[in-house]
C-alpha cells in the first residue's frame, strides 16, 4: 500500500532544512578559514568519542570524529567557543597533529547522540581466562589448543572474535596478526619469534565480516576495498595498553589483514637482553659517547632495528641532552623524548621533519629510517655538524650500508666523515630452556662451521671448553660439537623455541676503513681490509657463538644468516 502524499510532506521539509542548515554551515566555514565536514555522513569510529567525554562535548560544542594514528579531526560549530583552543592544544601537546572542522548544530547532536547508543562500545578487552605474564606465557595453558579458538571463531560475533584473536596474540607473544585470504577461506596466522603459524581456518562469509569490523575499528573507510588503506586502534588488556598497526591490501576474493602488535612493554631492553655480546655493547658505548656522528642499524623487515634503537636512546636519555625523534609510527613512548611521528598522508615526510626537527636545538636525533636521498643528506649533515644521529637502513650487511648511501646519492667522503659505526643485525629464536635437548654434529660436514670456529676461539678463548670434543661417537671418529636441538613442550607451544635473541655485525669506522671510503672503495675491497677483517664478525660467527653457548640452533643460524 501506497503512504499518502501528505504524510510525506514533513519529510520533504525536514531534507530542505536539513541541507539549508549543512549550507550554511559549509558557507561560514569558509568565512572562517576551517574546512566543512557533514557529520551526518561521515562514518564514525565509536571509539574515537572516548578522546572528549559527553559533558565536554556538549559544553563545548566540540566532538573527535576522526583519528588514524596521530591525526586527529576535530568539529564544531564555532570554532571561537569557550575552552576549544585549550583542547586542542592539550592533544598537540601529546604530539597529535590536529585539525579543526565546522559542522552544522544538527550533524554535532547526531554525533552527540552516539555516546549513548548502542554502537559506542568500550575497546577494553574483558579477559575470560585472566594470564600472568611471569608465570605462563604459553597458548595451550590457557585455551588448551589453537582448535578451540577457531571453534569460537565460528560462533562468535565479530567484536568478540577480535578480542579473542588480539588476546591469543599477546599470550603466545605475536609480533604480526595475518588474516590471509585464499580461493574458498581466510586464514589467521600468528607470527610468533620471526615464524609464521596457521592459527585457525575461517570460511570467506565470516573471514569477510571480520575484516570489515577491523576496519572499522581502525578508522579505516569500511565501504573500500579496492585500494590499500592503512588504520591503527588499541585496547586494552590487564590494564595493559596494545597498539596495533592495520593494514590491508586488495585481493581477488578478500582483502588481506595484517595487524603489527606493537607491545610498549618489549620496547625497553638493555643491549644483554637484546642478544648483543660483550664486544659488540663496548662498541656501542663508544659510539654512543661521542658528542657527534651517525649510528645506523640495519638488516631486513622484522630484524629488531626499532628496538635497538631505542635500546640507544635510553642509553643517552638525560636531562642535560635535548632528544627527538621522527617515527612512522611512534612504536613506544619514552619519557624525556620529544617523539614526532610522521605523516606521509598529510605530507610530513622524514625530509621536511628533519628540516624542522633541526631548528629546535636537538643534541640526539632519532630518524625511523632512511629511505631517499634528502633525508640521507640531511642526516649526514646534521652528524657533521655536532648531533648524533641513529637510524636504520635496510641493507642485507653493515657494509651494504656504506653502497646503499651511495645510491642514494651521497657522497663518499660524507659517509666516511659522517659514521662512527653500522650495526647490522638478525632474530634467532631461542631454544626452549624447558625441553632443550642436545645432539651432536660432525664438523666433517660442516667445513663452514669448522673454520669459524677457530676463528671464534681465537676472540673468544672461554669458548675452548664449550663442549667441542675430538674423538669416537656412536662409532664415528672425528671432530664433534655438542649443539642444542629442539624437541617441543606446552611451554613452548610444542614449537622447541621460546623468545628471540640478537645476532649482530658490528663496523667500527677507523682511519683506515675511512680512509678507504673515501677513495671510493668498493665493498669487496673493504671487507678485505684488516682493520675490518680483526674488529668486525660476521652475523653467522655471532650465530654460530649463540649455538656454541647454547642459545640457538645451527638450523636457526643457517636460516637467518645463510
Amino acid at each position: 500500500m501506497s503512504v499518502p502524499l501528505k504524510n510525506q510532506a514533513p519529510v520533504a521539509v525536514d531534507l530542505i532544512n536539513q541541507n539549508f542548515e549543512e549550507k550554511a554551515a559549509q558557507e561560514k566555514a569558509v568565512s572562517l578559514g576551517y574546512e566543512y565536514i557533514n557529520l551526518a555522513k561521515f562514518p564514525i569510529n565509536p571509539d574515537v568519542l572516548s578522546l572528549i567525554s559527553y559533558d565536554e562535548a556538549r559544553e563545548m560544542s566540540l566532538v573527535p570524529f576522526y583519528r588514524n594514528g596521530y591525526t586527529l579531526k576535530l568539529a564544531t560549530t564555532n570554532p571561537d567557543g569557550k575552552g576549544i583552543a585549550l583542547m586542542k592544544a592539550k592533544y598537540e601537546a601529546e604530539r597529535f597533529n590536529v585539525s579543526l572542522f565546522v559542522c552544522s548544530e544538527r550533524g554535532l547532536e547526531h554525533i552527540l547522540s552516539l555516546y549513548h547508543s548502542d554502537l559506542l562500545s568500550k575497546k577494553t578487552v574483558e579477559l575470560v581466562h585472566d594470564f600472568k605474564e611471569n608465570q605462563s606465557e604459553n597458548f595451550e595453558s590457557q585455551f588448551l589448543s589453537f582448535g578451540e579458538l577457531e571453534e569460537k571463531l565460528k560462533t562468535l560475533p565479530v567484536a568478540e572474535s577480535l578480542n579473542e584473536i588480539e588476546i591469543a596474540a599477546i599470550k603466545v607473544r605475536a609480533s604480526d596478526i595475518h588474516i590471509q585470504p585464499y580461493e574458498t577461506q581466510a586464514v589467521l596466522r600468528f607470527r610468533i619469534d620471526g615464524i609464521l603459524h596457521d592459527i585457525a581456518k575461517l570460511d570467506l562469509a565470516r573471514g569477510k565480516k571480520l575484516v570489515n569490523f577491523i576496519k572499522y575499528e581502525a578508522g579505516m573507510r569500511s565501504n573500500i576495498s579496492h585500494v590499500p588503506q592503512d588504520g591503527s586502534l588499541r585496547f586494552e588488556a590487564n590494564n595493559r595498553k596494545i597498539d596495533l598497526r592495520v593494514s590491508t591490501l586488495p585481493t581477488e576474493t578478500l582483502e588481506s589483514v595484517v595487524l603489527r602488535v606493537l607491545d610498549s612493554r618489549k620496547g625497553l631492553k638493555s643491549f644483554t637482553e637484546l642478544g648483543f655480546d660483550e664486544h659488540t655493547e663496548s662498541l656501542i658505548a663508544r659510539a654512543l659517547s661521542r658528542k657527534s656522528g651517525m649510528l645506523l642499524v640495519t638488516g631486513p623487515t622484522g630484524s629488531g632495528k626499532t628496538t635497538t634503537l631505542y635500546a640507544m636512546l635510553k642509553e643517552l636519555n638525560s636531562s642535560e641532552k635535548k632528544l627527538v625523534s621522527l617515527e612512522d609510527p611512534v612504536e613506544y613512548h619514552l619519557e624525556g623524548v620529544t617523539q614526532s611521528p610522521v605523516d606521509e598522508n598529510s605530507d610530513y615526510t622524514f625530509a621536511n621533519g628533519l628540516k624542522a626537527l633541526l631548528r629546535h636545538d636537538p643534541d640526539v636525533i632519532l630518524i625511523g629510517e632512511i629511505r631517499e636521498a634528502t633525508t640521507a643528506k640531511l642526516a649526514s649533515e646534521a652528524a657533521l655538524t655536532g648531533h648524533v644521529v641513529l637510524s636504520s637502513l635496510h641493507t642485507n650487511s653493515a657494509l651494504g650500508a656504506i653502497s646503499r648511501l651511495r645510491n642514494l646519492g651521497l657522497e663518499s667522503f660524507n659517509i666516511a666523515s659522517a659514521i662512527n659505526a653500522v650495526f647490522a643485525q638478525r632474530l634467532v629464536r631461542k631454544v626452549c630452556p624447558h625441553c632443550a635437548e642436545k645432539s651432536w654434529i660432525n664438523l666433517a660436514d660442516h667445513k663452514k662451521v669448522a673454520m669459524l670456529l677457530k676463528d671464534l676461539e681465537s676472540k673468544h678463548p672461554e669458548l675452548k671448553t664449550s663442549g667441542k670434543t675430538k674423538g669416537q661417537h656412536e662409532g664415528e671418529t672425528g671432530i664433534f660439537l655438542e649443539v642444542p636441538a629442539p624437541k617441543g613442550c606446552e611451554k613452548c607451544s610444542h614449537t622447541g623455541y621460546a623468545g628471540q635473541t640478537a645476532i649482530c655485525e658490528a663496523l667500527w669506522f677507523t682511519d683506515e676503513l675511512r680512509s678507504a671510503i673515501a677513495k671510493e672503495t668498493g665493498e669487496q675491497d673493504l671487507k678485505a681490509l684488516e682493520t675490518v677483517q680483526k674488529d668486525s664478525t660476521s652475523l653467522f660467527s655471532d650465530g654460530l657463538k649463540k649455538v656454541v653457548l647454547g642459545e640457538t640452533t645451527l638450523d636457526e643460524v643457517y636460516r637467518v644468516a645463510g
